[in-house]
């Protein structure tokens, strides 16, 4: 990444970087020292209580897109006031007929976009996942066992290892069947162990561990969670959903000042993708953190970064749905949904009504196809769960649902319906209480449908669909081997232009560090690509591609939307917030990912 920094008339000039891409970690490390993080280190050297110093910035030579909610618009330069607001956007040849003073930055030719919106990430996690192992490449058990020894090797005795990103389906051997515990035992010995699956929703922990949390044969399995046993009963260290939080309880709380650097990691990364707004859906309370911490993420760690202006990213930031009144009491006492800077914004409440496909516990209409038995899990049960879905509605909070299987969604789709419903005839006879948000709750990645039915219900109640086309790429061969040729087609799995086709609004998200590195650009590519690796360049499912116009209206405005942030993100109009990306090619018609040369927000 590079900054221009605008002195007075002083014109600056891009710098470009080279454009391949590096890992996650180099990225972190590279966009924290070379970012330049708001437009006040480009603006405010040009005083505006001088007469005769400008009064905007111009940024010209470049190839804009506006962006919106419909397929946007094209333009050629942007006034950009000391503020960092929106003046005027238009021909450069005009510029001058405007009523600003400005000096100029040449942006060299580029094609520029609105700040890009990832909303679907958990910051806290990721910026943690960044010093972490990193097994997602690994192609086979020697392969896993040789990563987890090296890094053992580096940890002190008792000290927890902790990684994950690992997928059995990418295994070239796949008859060795899940990671065990007995796979890592012998090199962990002196050490806990803690291991995601790439969707986050399973774990691989070893023996210490297992002991530490003092998980065995008579430990029972948790509402919402599977322990993994072997033909004797005995746990096998693969814990799913809920199980999870048996041993995430027995591990070392971070301090709040651990979290900021996290986060603050976090943030450069996101920046380096050319991100400027990740909604931050927390970390999850079945994974052992307590609501109290699950909140105080929010109201204390986010909350004084916001205050020390050390935010680099905007950040919509939710708290678990069972936090709603205490969010609801946090939103009341600091006056609105938002911190003063306009880097921090909140007001949703986020839960799990299943699982994951990968984890087999995503839940379905009808059975798995390597599991007549199966049909997958409830994480909660849905009286309780549609009680509290009422009461966020009522204290006027998005509710945002994990919903993966075709049954989660329907399912999850009609609790928010029936509860809106509830709630709005309880309201009108109470009596009007204070103005009301839009109705506009979400659920998160709909990887799967039952059909159109469950995509007018989305429409008609004005829910998000918020999903993931880097999944895609490494779920199409899984989908087939895991529900057959016809549950994983056109209008049933990944079904993005079905959506559309339906009016639901389709937002993109990463699910990162969990599943997929934060990359809207890449989202882009995959969903109107479709195209995994190994199927030599054929789109899996092409009925279900979307046009590059409709992918990138799913980062910026119809993801800022999602967010109730329309009126400061995801466009370029006038009065918006100007965070812009400076990319080395035309996203619209590019054959390969762009590469982020800029970000201004």
């Amino acid at each position: 990444l590079a900054a221009a920094r605008v002195s007075g008339g002083e014109r600056a000039t891009v710098t470009d970087f080279a454009p391949e891409r590096t890992r996650m970690r180099a990225c972190a490390q590279v966009a924290a020292a070379l970012v330049v993080a708001a437009l006040a280190a480009l603006l405010y050297a040009a005083s505006p209580a001088q007469e005769r110093e400008p009064s905007a910035v111009l940024f010209h030579n470049c190839h804009f897109w506006r962006s919106g909610r419909d397929e946007g618009e094209r333009f050629d330069a942007l006034l950009v006031s000391l503020h960092g607001r929106v003046l005027w956007s238009g021909d450069h040849a005009t510029a001058s007929k405007t009523r600003f003073r400005y000096s100029e930055v040449d942006l060299g030719g580029r094609h520029c976009l609105p700040g890009l919106v990832d909303t679907h990430a958990h910051m806290i996690m990721g910026g943690a996942f960044l010093s972490a192992l990193d097994l997602s490449g690994v192609a086979s058990k020697a392969e896993f066992v040789r990563r987890v020894a090296a890094a053992a090797e580096d940890l002190s005795e008792g000290e927890w290892l902790m990684g994950g990103g690992w997928d059995e389906n990418k295994f070239a051997d796949r008859s060795q069947g899940l990671p065990r515990a007995e796979w890592v035992d012998e090199v962990t010995a002196s050490n806990p162990v803690f291991l995601s699956r790439s969707d986050g929703h399973m774990v691989l922990v070893n023996d210490v561990a297992l002991a530490l949390a003092q998980v065995d044969a008579s430990t029972p399995d948790p509402e919402g969670g599977v322990i993994e046993r072997d033909e004797g009963g005995r746990p096998t260290g693969l814990l799913k959903d809920t199980a999870i939080a048996l041993v995430r309880a027995v591990q070392p709380v971070p301090t709040f000042e651990q979290k900021e650097d996290h986060i603050k990691r976090a943030a450069a990364y996101a920046l380096s993708n050319g991100v400027t707004m990740v909604h931050d859906m927390g970390i999850p309370t079945f994974t052992g953190q307590s609501l109290d911490l699950c909140m105080k993420d929010l109201s204390v760690v986010y909350w004084n970064l916001a205050q020390r202006s050390e935010l680099s990213t905007r950040v919509y930031a939710c708290v678990p749905l069972d936090a709603a009144e205490e969010l609801r009491a946090f939103i009341d006492e600091k006056g609105g949904w938002s911190h003063q800077s306009e880097m921090l914004s909140f007001g949703c409440v986020k839960d799990f009504y299943d699982g994951s496909l990968g984890s087999e516990t995503a839940l379905f209409h009808d059975p798995y196809a390597s599991d007549a038995a199966n049909t997958g899990i409830r994480i909660h049960d849905r009286d309780r769960l549609e009680r509290s879905v009422r009461t966020a509605i009522r204290s006027d909070l998005q509710v945002i649902l994990h919903a993966i299987g075709d049954k989660a969604v329907d399912e999850a789709s009609e609790i928010i319906v029936r509860a809106a419903e509830k709630e709005a005839a309880a309201a009108a006879e109470r009596g009007r209480e204070r103005e009301r948000r839009p109705q506009r709750h979400r659920l998160e990645h709909v990887q799967h449908v039952k059909g159109k039915e469950t995509l007018e219900r989305l429409a008609s109640a004005n829910i998000v669909a918020s999903v993931n086309p880097l999944h895609l790429l490494d779920d199409a061969d899984m989908m087939l081997e895991k529900l057959g040729e016809m549950r994983s087609g056109a209008g049933r799995s990944y079904a993005f232009k079905s959506m559309l086709e339906s009016n639901v609004s389709v937002v993109f998200g990463s699910d990162w560090p969990l599943v997929a590195p934060l990359d809207p650009l890449g989202s882009i590519m995959a969903a109107t690509d479709r195209v995994p690796p190994g199927h030599k360049g054929k789109a899996f499912v092409s009925e279900e591609r979307i046009t590059r116009e409709q992918a990138l209206a799913a980062v910026t405005g119809a993801a800022s939307h999602a967010s109730f942030t329309e009126n400061l993100a995801g466009s370029l109009s006038e009065g918006a917030r100007a965070d812009f990306v400076v990319l080395d090619r035309d996203i619209l018609t590019c054959t390969q990912r762009p590469a982020v040369l800029r970000v201004y927000i």
